[in-house]
């Protein structure tokens, strides 16, 4: 059993949606050369010319967003890493006055799910039970019924939240005076819950994102890991004992293994797979080389920033003593120290596994080591350290109340940006790790236009063309939606379909497609060929007979025609040149009448 899949990643510019608008005159929409992909937006994914069709890219991505977590006033900011803009700022508790990074409510922890959403745990040093806010990446709760979604905004465009600008910034309401933020003193309509878990003091310290999409929260106070419902911040499982290691960051890799970072010496290894067993997940620790403090995964192996010292590395998979390399035992792995001091403290993994952490100096480091660039932290001293879609370095200004963005390749300082009080942000906020190694994603996103109003959408076809290929327990995900105008579209859930469903009941001059494509086990990539949006057609494109209703003789005709067609054959109901049971399928699904009886006999 191998650990940590899917780490050799390197990152492309990728957007949370696509408002890449492709006009087109036909009924039905087609998409299968390379400019025709080219119209939306790849993330992870790339045209491949030797098949002629989207595959997964050796290397993988995230979203162009930051989410950056003040602690000393319980917010967090949205930064858009192409733009070097804060484009919105949410509060995470009722507001207080300004604290320092260790009192109140607290938030540091984030974590970004392959939607784009993010996760802030605030720790809530102020006796309160730790608490979870889920931020949506777009669209909203219409909780004023006004019929869009108010949320904040940087109304006056000048790259910055004003706090105390309504326009900008909208603070809860604490409706009954008890202290607590809860769901209905919501204002903010892009904010999706509040959840507190767990008892008072627990001190929430550590937030990541499993396999199957749902939040690990755990109390570092209480030495307990609680499972949390992403859909609405219940708590579904927990809480469970970690003996006596006390969370404090964690991951979760692609085999559901969550490695949790400790504040001592120890390493503490949970199982998320086994909740629904009803067993506690908590395997063991296992002891490091220094006191972990940052948390990262890549080159299939674990990383621990060290408060004082280099960064360690753990091998889950190499041998220790008696014990086999392989042997499916996560505990059982090997450790080794960073040679150079190439002292970290917050350590994340950019897109070839490279290492960059940092305090008073942030340091890139090659996966064998080797100091790849070192450069003066212009913040003050830094504990969150991230890396964009771009491949480039954000580091946390701590107290200077201010985050510094790097190049990647050399280091060199590009910016300096004013965020909230004292950001801290030390965790998954950019989503990479969860993109990349809980849950491989690449995503292709593009928006249709039809050019006319109300347009109807019956159905999405895709893989006609022989390319076309999903192996076994790989997955392309297929999703739509419509309206009549793209500013309207973020503001639309997606929904599911499958290949050739018809009935969509889809209506709106655009349609938008998210399609998710997902490896197997074996990092074997599904592979798209073509994907085509068919409108609803004015006549009975399966009435074959012409006798103005599609009944068992027009089925009937397609079951005679079985092989290939000739052009234009009417039988070929999906054009791809052959007559087969898939054409049987979708007219079967489109008869007038229940069952395919007949109709009446026309004279």
């Amino acid at each position: 059993m191998a650990f940590i899949k899917h780490t050799k990643t390197l990152i492309t510019t990728a957007v949370v949606s696509c408002t890449i608008a492709f006009s087109a005159s036909s009924d039905d929409i087609t998409f299968t050369e390379e400019s025709d992909f080219q119209l939306g937006n790849l993330s992870a994914v790339e045209y491949d010319p030797i098949t002629g069709a989207l595959v997964l890219s050796d290397t993988g991505s995230t979203f162009p967003v930051l989410w950056v977590a003040n602690a000393g006033e319980d917010s967090v900011s949205k930064i858009d890493t192409d733009l070097d803009c804060e484009t919105a700022r949410y509060p995470t508790w009722i507001f207080s006055n300004f604290h320092g990074a260790y009192s109140g409510p607290a938030p540091s922890r984030t974590a970004v799910d392959v939607e784009g959403n993010v996760y802030v745990a605030n720790r809530h040093f102020d006796g309160k039970p730790a608490s979870v806010m889920k931020i949506l990446a777009e669209g909203g709760i219409d909780r004023n019924g006004n019929g869009v979604i108010d949320s904040s905004i940087d109304a006056n465009g000048d790259c910055t939240i004003d706090r105390n600008d309504p326009a900008e910034f909208n603070l809860p309401v604490d409706l009954n005076g008890d202290g607590i933020l809860q769901n209905n003193e919501i204002v903010d309509e892009r904010i999706a819950w509040v959840s507190q878990v767990g008892p008072s003091g627990g001190l929430g310290r550590s937030l990541c994102i499993a396999v199957d999409g749902n939040i690990w929260l755990g109390l570092f106070n209480r030495n307990q890991y609680y499972r949390v419902d992403a859909a609405d911040g219940s708590v579904l499982n927990g809480p469970y004992d970690t003996g006596s290691n006390r969370p404090y960051g964690c991951l979760v890799d692609g085999d559901g293994i969550l490695w949790s970072a400790t504040l001592s010496s120890v390493m503490a290894v949970l199982d998320t797979n086994m909740v629904g067993e009803g067993e506690n997940p908590f395997l063991g620790n296992k002891g490091i080389l220094a006191s972990g403090y940052g948390i990262a995964l890549a080159n299939d192996k674990v990383y621990f920033g060290n408060s004082g010292s280099d960064f360690n590395e753990y091998d889950p998979n190499a041998a220790e003593g008696a014990a086999p390399a392989n042997d499916g035992d996560p505990l059982t792995g090997s450790f080794t120290r960073s040679p150079g001091f190439n002292t970290q403290y917050g350590i994340t993994a950019d897109g070839d596994g490279n290492l960059i952490g940092g305090r008073s100096t942030v340091i890139k480091t090659a996966p064998d080591g080797t100091r790849l660039w070192m450069t003066p932290n212009p913040t003050s001293s830094s504990v969150g350290v991230a890396v964009d879609s771009n491949q480039n370095v954000w580091v946390m200004g701590l107290n200077s109340n201010n985050v510094a963005k790097f190049d990647g390749e050399t280091g060199n300082q590009l910016l300096i940006k004013t965020v909230g009080r004292n950001p801290y942000t030390y965790s998954d906020s950019t989503g990479f790790a969860a993109r990349n190694i809980t849950d491989r994603t690449g995503i292709w996103t593009v928006t249709a236009d039809s050019g006319v109003e109300g347009s109807q959408w019956d159905s999405i076809t895709w893989n006609q063309e022989a390319d076309g290929n999903v192996p076994a327990d790989a997955n392309i995900r297929m999703r739509y939606r419509t309206a009549d105008t793209e500013d309207a579209l973020p503001l639309r859930n997606y929904t599911d379909t499958t290949n050739g469903a018809t009935g969509l009941n889809a209506q709106g001059r655009f349609v938008q497609l998210r399609v998710e494509l997902r490896p197997n086990d074996d990092d074997e990539t599904p592979v798209l060929s073509d994907v085509s949006i068919n409108e609803l057609e004015d006549e009975l494109l399966c009435d074959i007979n012409l006798d103005n209703v599609v009944d068992r003789f027009d089925i009937n005709m397609i079951r005679m025609a079985n092989g290939p067609a000739a052009p234009d054959d009417p039988a070929d109901i999906d054009g791809n040149g052959v007559v087969n049971t898939t054409d049987m399928r979708r007219c079967v699904a489109e008869c007038t009448f229940a069952r395919c009886v007949p109709g009446p006999v026309i004279d």
